[in-house]
C-alpha cells in the first residue's frame, strides 16, 4: 500500500498546477494577442518607411535660403557684440528684439550671458543683417514692422 503522505503530496501538486494553469491562461492569451499586434505594427512601420523613402527620392532637393548660407563658420557672437550693436543703432531691448525675431527678455539674457553665444540660425542671420544697416534703415524697418 502506498504511503499516505506521498499520495497527499501528489494530489496537492496536481491541484496547485491546475490552479496556476487556470490563473496564467488569460495572461498567455493576452500576451499572444499583443505579440501579434506588435508584429502587425512592425510590418506597417516597415511599409510606411519604405513609402516615405520613395516619396523623398521623388521630391526635389531644396537648398537652405540664401540668408542662411551666408553665415560664416568662424563668426563669434558675445554679449559685448549684442550690446555694442544695439547701442550703435540706438535701439531699446524691445525694438532690437523685434528686429532679431526674439523677445526683449531674450535680448537681456544675451547681453548678460558670459562667453560665446549660440543663437539660432534665423536670429544669427537677422543679427548679421542688422550689422550692415544704418540707423535710418533700421528705423524704417521698425516702422514697417509696426
Amino acid at each position: 500500500m502506498p504511503n499516505l503522505t506521498s499520495v497527499f503530496n501528489a494530489e496537492i501538486i496536481r491541484l496547485s498546477r491546475k490552479e496556476v494553469k487556470a490563473a496564467v491562461q488569460p495572461l498567455k492569451k493576452a500576451n499572444n494577442a499583443l505579440r501579434k499586434t506588435v508584429l502587425d505594427l512592425k510590418k506597417r512601420i516597415s511599409a510606411l518607411e519604405s513609402r516615405n523613402n520613395q516619396l523623398q527620392s521623388l521630391q526635389p532637393k531644396t537648398d537652405h535660403p540664401k540668408e542662411f548660407q551666408e553665415i560664416p563658420d568662424n563668426l563669434r557672437v558675445t554679449s559685448k557684440t549684442i550690446q555694442s550693436l544695439r547701442k550703435k543703432l540706438g535701439l531699446s531691448q524691445e525694438s532690437f528684439g523685434k528686429l532679431l525675431g526674439v523677445s526683449s527678455n531674450a535680448v537681456f539674457s544675451m547681453e548678460h550671458k558670459k562667453g560665446q553665444l549660440k543663437p539660432r540660425t534665423a536670429t544669427l542671420s537677422n543679427l548679421l543683417a542688422l550689422k550692415n544697416m544704418s540707423k535710418r534703415e533700421v528705423n524704417k524697418k521698425l516702422e514697417g514692422m509696426e
